[in-house]
């Protein structure tokens, strides 16, 4: 990966923002993510397949429209770039920069909506030797489908 965020292949050069979107995702359960539905079924997947959503709003209103199960619990998420510390490659310990230390408290952590954004903030506050990139899922809302 250069420094513009851009991993290079060998003819092509592959925008980490257009690659890795940020935006909503509905979480049906743990680590698992909508990844497809239709009349009889709703497939999950991991994060990296997820359908994405450009607002809270289409993702709920994909939940009401087309996950009509009762007892369906779904979470609507937002996928955000964060900075975590190298530790977390090295030791396996995830640590998330908070604006002032590195801290294990996830949901304090400062995000970011674009790569590009995540990484002019990590070379203006120089931690690009202390911290990497990485996209993260958020739980924003529970959504519960009730009879």
């Amino acid at each position: 990966m250069n420094m513009v965020g851009k991993i290079r292949d060998k003819n092509e050069t592959m925008d980490m923002d257009q690659l890795f979107s940020s935006g909503y995702i509905i979480e049906l359960e743990t680590g698992k993510y909508l990844s497809g539905y239709n009349k009889k079924s709703i497939r999950s997947s991991p994060l990296e397949r997820a359908i994405r959503f450009r607002s809270k709003q289409q993702a709920a209103e994909c939940i009401s429209q087309h996950l009509c199960y009762v007892g369906l619990e779904a979470w609507i998420c937002e996928i955000l770039w964060v900075l975590l510390s190298y530790k977390y490659e090295l030791e396996g310990l995830a640590e998330y920069w908070t604006g002032t230390v590195f801290s294990d408290q996830f949901q304090s952590a400062v995000t970011f909506t674009t790569y590009r954004e995540a990484e002019r903030y990590q070379k203006v506050h120089n931690l690009e030797n202390t911290s990497m990139i990485e996209l993260q899922c958020f739980r924003r809302e529970q959504m519960v489908i009730a009879a």
